[in-house]
C-alpha cells in the first residue's frame, strides 16, 4: 500500500502473508473466503478480496497466527477471531472488470489472548525487519 505525506496510523504495520478467514456479507446471507494478508498491525489487517466491500461495511475475521510452542515444539498455527470495519477499498468503487480489491480493516474488537497474539506476531517481525 502506498501513501503519500506523512503516515498517519498510530500503529507499526508489518508484511504479513496470513491465512484470514472474513465473513462476507451477501445477498443469500454471509458466506466465508479464506483470503491472504498483505499487511496487519494491532489496529487493523490490510488484504486482498476477489469482492469489492464497501467502506463501514462490518465484518467477522479469524486470522491465522502462529502461537509459540512449549520448549523445544514448533509453534503452531490458531485461527484468532476479531472483528472489523472496512474503512477503504482500492478501487474506491465496485468495478465490473475488477479481480482484485485491496480492502483495509480497522480492528472493532479483539478478545485479549487474540490481541495477545497478534502483538507477539508483529514484534517477531518488526525484530526481524529492523
Amino acid at each position: 500500500m502506498t501513501t503519500t505525506g506523512s503516515e498517519r496510523r498510530g500503529a507499526r504495520r508489518v508484511d504479513a502473508k496470513l491465512s484470514v478467514q472474513v465473513s462476507l456479507p451477501g445477498v443469500d446471507g454471509a458466506s466465508t473466503a479464506t483470503l491472504e494478508t498483505i499487511n496487519i498491525s494491532s489496529s487493523g489487517v490490510y488484504f486482498r478480496s476477489d469482492r469489492f466491500l464497501e467502506p463501514l461495511t462490518k465484518l467477522a475475521l479469524e486470522l491465522e497466527l502462529e502461537v509459540p510452542a512449549l520448549g523445544d515444539a514448533p509453534a503452531e498455527p490458531r485461527l484468532f477471531p476479531c472483528e472489523g470495519m472496512v474503512v477503504r477499498s482500492i478501487p474506491e468503487v465496485e468495478a465490473p472488470d475488477c479481480k482484485d480489491y485491496e480492502i483495509a480493516v480497522f480492528f472493532t474488537h479483539l478478545e485479549d489472548d487474540s490481541a495477545a497474539a497478534l502483538e507477539q506476531h508483529i514484534a517477531a517481525n518488526l525484530s526481524r525487519q529492523d
